[in-house]
C-alpha cells in the first residue's frame, strides 16, 4: 500500500521535472519588456527591468513559471547573450530558432571549413553583430540563412565557436524554419 502511495507522490513530481532546460527560443517582437518577476498585473510595482527592441534576438530559457490556474507556460525567465538575466511573458517569444554572430566569421558553402579540405568553398563573411536562422546543427558546424529581401535568403555553414550565441554543443538535431 505504501508503495502504491508513493508511486502516486512521486509521478507527478517527475512529470514536473523539467530536464530540458536550458533551451533556446527567440523574441517575437520588436519591443518586449524584460521584467524583475514574473507579473504583470500590478503596474504600480513598476518591475520592468528594460526593454528588448531586437525581434528575433536569441535568448535562453533558464526557468519556466506556471500560474495555478494556467495550463501552459506562463513566464520564462531568460538570459541574453550578455548574460543579464529576467522574466518575460510567453507572447514575447517564438520558437523560430536564430543565432547571434557576436564577431566577424565566415560562411561556407559546405560543412567543411578545413583548409586541406576540397570541401572548403567559403561564401563570404558576415558582420557582426548580426541575427541569422538557425536550419541544422552538427557537432562542430551550424546552417543558417541570413534573410536577404522578403522571399530570399543566403545559406550557408559557419563553425560553432565563441563567436555565435544561440546554441549549445551538445544540440545536433535538425532545425525546422
Amino acid at each position: 500500500m505504501i508503495r502504491l502511495i508513493l508511486f502516486f507522490l512521486i509521478i507527478p513530481l517527475i512529470a514536473y521535472t523539467d530536464k530540458h532546460i536550458p533551451y533556446y527560443k527567440s523574441l517575437a517582437h520588436d519591443e518586449s519588456w524584460l521584467r524583475h518577476y514574473p507579473e504583470n498585473q500590478d503596474l504600480s510595482k513598476q518591475t520592468e527591468k528594460f526593454l528588448l527592441t531586437e525581434e528575433n534576438m536569441p535568448v535562453r530559457v533558464i526557468e519556466e513559471f506556471q500560474n495555478s490556474w494556467s495550463s501552459y507556460t506562463d513566464w520564462y525567465r531568460i538570459e541574453l547573450f550578455n548574460g543579464i538575466q529576467g522574466w518575460i511573458a510567453h507572447n514575447q517569444l517564438s520558437k523560430k530558432r536564430t543565432l547571434l554572430v557576436l564577431e566577424d566569421t565566415e560562411l561556407y558553402a559546405l560543412r567543411s571549413y578545413d583548409p586541406e579540405s576540397l570541401l572548403t568553398i567559403q561564401k563570404g563573411l558576415i558582420l557582426a553583430p548580426k541575427i541569422v536562422n538557425l536550419l541544422e546543427v552538427n557537432e562542430t558546424m551550424v546552417k543558417i540563412s541570413i534573410p536577404d529581401g522578403k522571399k530570399s535568403s543566403v545559406k550557408g555553414w559557419i563553425p560553432i565557436d565563441k563567436r555565435l550565441w544561440g546554441v549549445s554543443n551538445s544540440e545536433t538535431q535538425s532545425i525546422n524554419d
